[in-house]
């Protein structure tokens, strides 16, 4: 057909379904139910699928790196820790590691084959799944490639649910929603972790606010 024809004929087809209203939250288990506490459903939903969380402030973000990567040694960090990079990259040098950028050994398969661990942010954390979305920011496989995958959550990157985390999804190629170590039972029904990505994920929420009923207010001390 020729492309004028082709063209003038997919301007006259009839529109589509109306998309879905995405202003407001559907009541459903893949949301926060009313008076939820997210650090405790993301903890708890997050264990479920054998990964590990924390909570600490900001500036113990770090130390907290550190201790997650125990026996790691080959450690990559990704882009997306963004003003975490340089605190993180100080304090595994005091420990003793030399940690690379992942971009820099992201198109060579041997350095990347190498890594034990990776260390990325996010663009949100779901608290209703215990999923982390990750995007091209960290790397296209940064949060995937090594055994032991660590990642920081900054503040205000934890929300209630799915909806919520596609409507705060940044526009762009990629973006992966991970929800613990990869897993498969495909070989006799036996359940093994890490066999086509991490093997292990622990994630380090970096502070979060307190609930109301919570809040160290002078005026509710």
């Amino acid at each position: 057909m020729e492309r004028t024809a082709f063209l003038a004929r997919l301007g006259g087809a009839r529109p589509g379904p109306a998309l879905p209203d995405v202003t407001a939250l559907p009541d459903v288990h893949t949301e926060l139910r009313a008076g939820e506490d997210p650090f405790t459903r993301f903890a708890a939903e997050l264990a479920d699928v054998s990964g590990t969380c924390e909570q600490c402030s900001p500036d113990a973000v770090p130390a907290a790196v550190v201790a997650a990567l125990g026996a790691a040694r080959a450690v990559a960090l990704a882009d997306d820790l963004a003003a975490f990079t340089g605190p993180v990259r100080e304090a595994l040098a005091a420990a003793g590691l030399e940690p690379v950028a992942y971009a820099e050994v992201a198109a060579d398969r041997e350095r990347l084959g190498a890594l034990e661990a990776t260390v990325t942010g996010c663009a949100v954390a779901v608290a209703s799944t215990g999923s982390i979305m990750t995007t091209a920011g960290a790397g296209r496989a940064a949060a995937l490639i090594a055994p032991l995958h660590v990642c920081v959550v900054a503040a205000g990157q934890l929300v209630g649910g799915l909806a919520e985390a596609l409507q705060r999804m940044p526009a762009g190629s990629m973006a992966a929603l991970q929800s613990g170590p990869s897993r498969t039972a495909d070989i006799e029904k036996t359940l093994i972790l890490g066999m086509h990505g991490p093997g292990a994920t622990h994630v380090i929420l970096a502070d979060r606010p307190l609930p109301e009923f919570l809040d160290p207010s002078p005026e509710t001390a």
